[in-house]
């Protein structure tokens, strides 16, 4: 396999391997995480930004001799590729949908129903009538409402 048609995990462990390095040595003086195990396994959907990327390969190559511009070039070059290939084949986004909006939604209407629910009892109430008889209060059907013409909501 020739070196220009290495990926950036398979270039980077023939580099590790050609010092005798192990990923725990490297992780260990870099303090850089579980990142190059990804990059060795050419994981790059679970690498952190391109950004993070060039700063760790910067500090690799400068603690253990590594060439940056070669890094750094096979970086793009496997990156290009990978955004080439993500691009030809479209992932559906699995990302949740905003809640925040729906809940609103449902608040508001919510108190929408409740305001006229409040507004057509106010509506439809009546003074208690007075029982002639016994002399007791008792209050106003609410099919009173109907019987003048007043709004119900049932």
């Amino acid at each position: 396999m020739s070196e220009e048609k290495l990926t950036l995990g398979e270039y980077f462990r023939s580099e590790r391997e050609k010092r005798g390095l192990e990923l725990k040595e490297i992780e260990e003086r870099t303090k850089i995480p579980q990142t190059l195990i990804f990059l060795e396994e050419n994981q790059l959907d679970m690498l952190p930004p391109r950004t993070f990327l060039r700063g760790f390969l910067r500090v690799i190559s400068r603690e253990f001799n590594f060439d940056e511009e070669e890094l750094l070039a096979h970086l793009e070059e496997t990156l290009a590729s990978h955004e080439t290939i993500n691009k030809q084949v479209k992932e559906p986004s699995y990302r949740a949908k905003p809640v925040m909006p729906m809940i609103v939604l449902v608040a508001a209407a919510a108190l929408i129903v409740i305001v006229l629910f409040v507004f057509s009892l106010r509506q439809c109430t009546r003074d208690p009538l007075e029982d002639k008889k016994t002399g007791a209060w008792i209050p106003a059907p609410v099919y009173a409402c109907v019987e003048t013409g007043d709004r119900v909501f049932s």
